[in-house]
């Protein structure tokens, strides 16, 4: 039976915000790898992700991800266009999906987080996660571009 990768983020998003990391520990597998492209990290094992959780400098805030933010690629292969014009392949299908949303640090900063994962199972075995601040728009591309107001 194919993993709703739907429901499978959500239940994922609602451990992080409640601190159910028991919780989040079912729903990854036991040699869990997270990645983190901009710092050059890599944790092994679900138990290591779970400490780095636990241990984040001022603890992680509750609620701290915001659902209705929550953007999912995960249900068929699709070709996008970035901002760039750069095409960048998005596949949401069998063991592997894409998902963006909204964190809010200890700090009250509000940042995008994108996170590509691979399933093993109806478990997440690897995700490889790009935080990006939020920042205005730029005073010369304005007459250009639509402007939608940036909730933080």
């Amino acid at each position: 039976m194919p993993v709703d990768h739907h429901q499978l983020q959500a239940r994922l998003i609602k451990t992080l915000n409640d601190r159910n990391y028991d919780e989040w520990e079912s729903l990854v597998t036991e040699d869990y790898t997270e990645e983190y492209p901009q710092s050059g990290e890599t944790i092994r094992g679900r138990k290591n992700v779970r400490a780095a959780m636990e241990n984040y400098p001022g603890g992680l805030p509750q609620d701290g991800f915001d659902t209705t933010s929550t953007k999912r690629a995960a249900v068929e292969a699709t070709w996008v266009r970035t901002p760039t014009f750069t095409f960048v392949r998005v596949e949401g299908t069998g063991n592997v999906g894409t998902v963006a949303f909204k964190a809010r640090y200890p700090d009250g900063s509000a940042w995008w987080v994108v996170i590509m994962y691979e399933l093993r199972g109806e478990k997440v075995a690897k995700a490889t996660a790009f935080f990006a601040p939020l920042f205005e728009a730029p005073e010369w591309r304005k007459p250009y571009a639509e402007s939608k107001t940036v909730r933080t």
